[in-house]
């Protein structure tokens, strides 16, 4: 690309940054703009989308010293330096976030930092990333400063060693048993940690048998997992993950679906109008919950909403949902249902015939499931690892055990490929 008689080369990072908005734009039917401009030194593109979700636009803008050493390109995305450094800024009605990158000589190996005002977690999925905060906001609810997070990636992203940790005040924390459940009881605002973020495919889960509960790649017989895309869904439709300090214990039949419980945390589904970063911690307001009985098995889903997130006043229950997000439930429960079929499995079932049960009795499963979680962390010989900093935990964690079991994944390295079917549709009848 020529600007002001300048030879400009594309950043693959940020080509890939720009197309994956430019992707979510289109997802969310927002009409995306794509300007240059140069000076003597720089250069600056800014993709900006308009979105009747937002009170104004949001951009992402990249700029940089030019470089002298520059191959021609025909795109209309920023440039790079073999060498050297860029930022990304996103911006919105509520907050900003600023990406900076650092480009080894070979430009293969890349490191990324990101400060939040709030969490906007906006940054490109794919990319590397060392460490990212997940969260440093003020809630609106009045809880005040919540604790800050940070997801440490270990491993190639889609690949079976790929790791997730988290990093908390203490060091190393598991995400499943040392972030609280709540983060302020007395308004019933809880902690979610975010598995896998919305419009994505990677089926991503805490490895409950591992020191420390980091986020991985789920597998099944050796094979990375990726949920299909079952027309009209890309992805998962809503920012998936589950609450800290719960457990559906497999030894436990659930009296209302007459079935055991799945022997995991309880599953959130996030239905706000951000994508959350994966290994991102979200205070949130559950709304109610879906009972699917998958293989036999009662799997919870709770349906809550980011309390940070522009609807979250006008969402108290779950009859609410429909009133400002019409058809988003019913789209859920035929997810659910579907989302196998394509892998050659059958329909999944619910109990209540798939109807939503309100906040009321999602609290009280809760409830259920954080007693349940106490009793396992009480254990001598668990068949879950429970390694945790919590005081009432049998198996303390030290910075010891923290470092070892960072040391025994390897280092973040580049991405492996998606599968080459990871975007195709399905069509299910029925």
């Amino acid at each position: 690309m020529i600007l002001g008689g300048r030879s400009v080369s594309v950043s693959k990072g940020f080509l890939l940054s720009s197309t994956r908005f430019l992707m979510g734009c289109a997802a969310s039917q927002e009409n995306a703009i794509a300007t240059v401009s140069s000076s003597s030194n720089t250069t600056t593109t800014s993709i900006t989308a308009n979105s009747q979700k937002w009170a104004t636009p949001r951009a992402i803008q990249a700029s940089h010293p030019i470089n002298s050493n520059l191959t021609q390109v025909a795109a209309i995305h920023t440039s790079s330096m073999d060498s050297g450094s860029e930022t990304v800024q996103f911006s919105s009605p509520r907050g900003s976030l600023t990406t900076a990158f650092s480009s080894s000589s070979s430009g293969a190996q890349r490191k990324m930092s990101a400060n939040s005002e709030r969490s906007l977690h906006t940054r490109p999925l794919a990319d590397t990333a060392v460490i990212h905060k997940t969260q440093s906001s003020k809630m609106s609810t009045g809880a005040g400063d919540s604790p800050v997070y940070q997801a440490v990636e270990r491993g190639s992203l889609y690949s079976l060693d790929y790791r997730v940790f988290i990093k908390g005040p203490q060091g190393i924390v598991s995400p499943w048993h040392d972030i609280p459940l709540f983060a302020d009881k007395e308004k019933s605002v809880y902690n979610m940690i975010v598995e896998i973020p919305r419009w994505t495919n990677a089926k991503m889960e805490m490895a409950t048998k591992e020191p420390f509960s980091p986020i991985k790649q789920d597998e099944k017989k050796g094979v990375a997992r990726f949920v299909h895309n079952i027309f009209p869904h890309k992805g998962y439709i809503w920012n998936y993950g589950a609450l800290p300090q719960t457990w559906e214990d497999p030894n436990h039949v659930v009296p209302d679906t007459g079935a055991k419980g799945d022997n995991d945390p309880i599953d959130v589904i996030e239905i706000g109008s951000k994508v959350a970063g994966r290994g991102a911690v979200l205070q949130v307001k559950v709304l109610g919950t879906l009972a699917l009985i998958d293989e036999g098995e009662t799997d919870w889903k709770l349906v809550a909403i980011d309390v940070n997130d522009e609807n979250a006043d006008k969402l108290n229950d779950i009859n609410d949902v429909e009133k400002i997000y019409p058809g988003l439930l019913a789209a859920s429960v035929e997810w659910f249902r579907n989302y196998k079929i394509p892998a050659g499995k059958p329909a999944n079932e619910f109990a209540f015939n798939g109807e939503f049960k309100n906040r009321e009795y999602a609290e009280k499963v809760i409830a259920e499931t954080n007693e349940f979680w106490k009793a396992l962390m009480k254990e001598a010989s668990p068949a879950l690892n429970t390694v945790s900093r919590v005081p009432e935990a049998v198996h303390q964690a030290t910075d010891d055990s923290a470092a070892a079991a960072i040391a025994a994944t390897p280092e973040h390295g580049p991405s492996v490929a998606l599968p080459g079917d990871v975007d195709k549709w399905h069509f299910v009848q029925g």
